[in-house]
């Protein structure tokens, strides 16, 4: 065989190779699973690389609250109310707000300690995942980072009837943008638990508040709400159906 038709035959068989190398490639992508989170399929990207390549996972303890399953999820499908309710009950948090931006969309903005854009990004009856990137700050902004973090919400009826309770298991992937904050996680870990911890703290009185106003006195909030600037009147009217009507969530 001459040596131009050995150079041709290996051309050949580097091109064979490759081809086969790419069609490996891309069929190991194609039927790469989808990510399950809680069970629940999740496409969202950035969802994907905050749970998979994480720079802090933390699993918060179950919170337990006055309230109904249908309430929970009541509350849980108007973030912003939500959280007026909890800004006028609970002082601490008066500086949250959550604005929508559209179906399943917020702006969260805690005046600089807290500000980005909230996704819900899967859900089922007793589940929820969100997704929140934008900027975090701590310590009267000494650290400031901007990231990603998935929060997902797995919640249970532990008592019905009068005195129902509900439990909430919460648990958090944070992934920081600043490649070089993975080089030195362990060192930041405590500090970013602390800074997790004191918001879930409030967060939690926050909620354990507005649920046991909403099942115990509802008809005197609905009336407080009415001096309330930031309530709309068609918030109003939802809250006023949901839990003064006849068949009402409580």
């Amino acid at each position: 065989m001459s040596t131009k038709a050995l150079d041709r035959g290996r051309a050949a068989l580097r091109v064979r190779l490759l081809a086969l190398a790419l069609f490996i490639a891309w069929s190991g992508a194609t039927s790469a699973e989808p990510l399950r989170v809680l069970g629940l399929p999740v496409e969202d990207p950035v969802t994907r690389s905050t749970v998979e390549r994480p720079t802090l996972v933390r699993a918060l303890a179950p919170v337990e609250f006055t309230a109904t399953h249908q309430m929970t999820e009541w509350l849980l499908d108007r973030p912003p109310l939500a959280a007026t309710l909890a800004r006028h009950l609970h002082p601490p948090l008066e500086r949250y707000s959550i604005v929508s931006r559209g179906p399943g969309q917020y702006e969260v903005d805690d005046q600089g300690a807290l500000r980005g854009e909230l996704r819900l990004v899967g859900q089922a009856s007793d589940r929820r995942i969100y997704i929140c990137h934008g900027e975090f700050r701590s310590l009267r902004n000494l650290l400031a980072f901007s990231g990603s973090m998935v929060f997902t919400l797995e919640y249970r009826q532990r008592r019905e009837g009068k005195d129902p309770q509900m439990e909430v298991s919460p648990q958090i992937y944070v992934r920081l943008d600043n490649p070089f904050i993975h080089g030195v996680v362990r060192a930041l870990r405590p500090l970013l638990s602390g800074v997790i911890d004191r918001r879930a703290a409030g967060l939690t009185a926050a909620t354990q508040i507005v649920t046991d106003r909403i099942t115990r006195d509802p008809a005197g909030l609905y009336q407080e709400m009415g001096t309330w600037a930031d309530v709309t009147a068609d918030e109003r009217e939802e809250f006023r159906i949901a839990f003064l009507a006849t068949g009402s969530l409580r």
